[in-house]
């Protein structure tokens, strides 16, 4: 994936996005202000910068000093993170080729970078080894599972129980077939076991804004794809 310059402050804040870049398999460099912002931009390897603009760490003067390094000097996309105040200044986003609005979300976060990297020719491609469904991702490569950003601790069946659905989204499976694939074929349980593991991963998961598993009355479960 993408190596990325963030520019932010060592607070609560900068340490979500950093982590939540992390998880998406980014390469993260911070920058602490203006002078280490404008030193980094020799790193011939960066390819997208994210400033955060809430957390007063920047001068207008120092805005302009990155962002005409950023795109004359290297070409790189520059990303924003604005409070919602901000919205209402005429030049809050000038100068920015994106920009994500405080509280944001994972789901945001990664579609937005994702785009401005295929603008700019930097990626063409996802890590296959990250999943994606609003705010639920789930991180093959470190076995892993985050809903808004918060992590989720799972037993092993539970995660091979979720990965299985959600690398065949919208297809139905019956309780026999859950048990072949996520237990084995050599596994006598009952389909009761697939019940009740599926009610263990949705009290996890899921709430009233995240619904991720429906119940096929009579026949199984899958996983729904649309949010």
């Amino acid at each position: 994936m993408a190596r990325i310059l963030l520019v932010v402050r060592e607070d609560e804040t900068g340490r979500r996005l950093a982590a939540d870049l992390r998880r998406l398999q980014h390469t993260v460099l911070s920058a602490r202000g203006a002078d280490d912002a404008i030193s980094m931009l020799d790193d011939r390897g960066l390819e997208l910068v994210l400033i955060d603009l809430t957390a007063g760490l920047l001068t207008h003067s120092d805005v302009r000093d990155i962002l005409g390094l950023a795109k004359q000097d290297a070409a790189l996309p520059v990303l924003a993170l604005l409070a919602e105040q901000d919205l209402t200044s005429d030049d809050a986003t000038v100068g920015f080729d994106d920009f994500l609005v405080q509280p944001y979300r994972p789901l945001e976060l990664a579609a937005r970078v994702r785009q401005c990297l295929w603008r700019f020719g930097k990626q063409t491609a996802e890590s296959p080894d990250v999943i994606t469904y609003g705010d639920l991702i789930i991180d093959l490569a470190k076995y892993e599972v985050y809903v808004a950003g918060r992590p989720v601790e799972l037993t092993f069946k539970e995660y091979e129980l979720l990965k299985f659905l959600a690398t065949n989204p919208e297809r139905v499976f019956t309780r026999e077939t859950l048990l072949n694939r996520v237990w084995g074929y050599d596994y006598y349980g009952g389909a009761r076991t697939v019940d009740v593991h599926i009610r263990r991963l949705r009290s996890k998961i899921e709430d009233k804004d995240h619904v991720y598993i429906e119940t096929v009355r009579n026949v199984g479960y899958r996983f729904r794809e649309a949010r």
